[in-house]
């Protein structure tokens, strides 16, 4: 059941990442200009660089971790729930120690990077919990 759950919540951060990417590629909207602070000194120089790259990373990586959750049903799922979380929140943290700044979305990032995280160690613990005690019964019932 939590693998499922970790499973669907790595789909919906796929379908999430394609969305943002796709709504940044047409450069309409807030993403017609490229902030010019941040050329230079961010490692993209414009939205379309930002907007392949997180569908890439962030899309494709969440569809294969939803794709592997989905059908191999394998514990080690959470490992590469902690893996993206881990760099879901790197990313985050970027613009704040290149720009010394705070946007918006970066909250948001946050919160799903933590949710991401929490969801892997709650995984690996409730593994290693439940491994524990399989293995507690086979020596009480030898």
């Amino acid at each position: 059941m939590l693998i499922k759950l970790v499973s669907t919540f790595h789909l919906a951060l796929s379908v999430g990442a394609f969305f943002a990417g796709i709504s940044m590629l047409p450069g309409m909207g807030i993403f017609v200009e490229f902030p010019p602070e941040w050329v230079g000194i961010m490692p993209f120089s414009s939205w379309t660089a930002l907007a392949v790259f997180g569908m890439m990373v962030f899309g494709v990586g969440n569809a294969i971790a939803a794709l592997y959750g989905f059908t191999k049903k394998n514990p080690k799922l959470f490992l590469f729930t902690i893996s993206l979380g881990i760099l879901l929140f790197c990313s985050a943290a970027m613009p704040i120690v290149l720009l010394g700044d705070w946007y918006l979305p970066l909250v948001y990032f946050f919160a799903l990077s933590f949710m991401q995280i929490s969801f892997g160690l709650f995984g690996m613990f409730y593994k290693h919990k439940a491994k524990a005690a399989s293995s507690r019964s086979q020596k009480l019932t030898h």
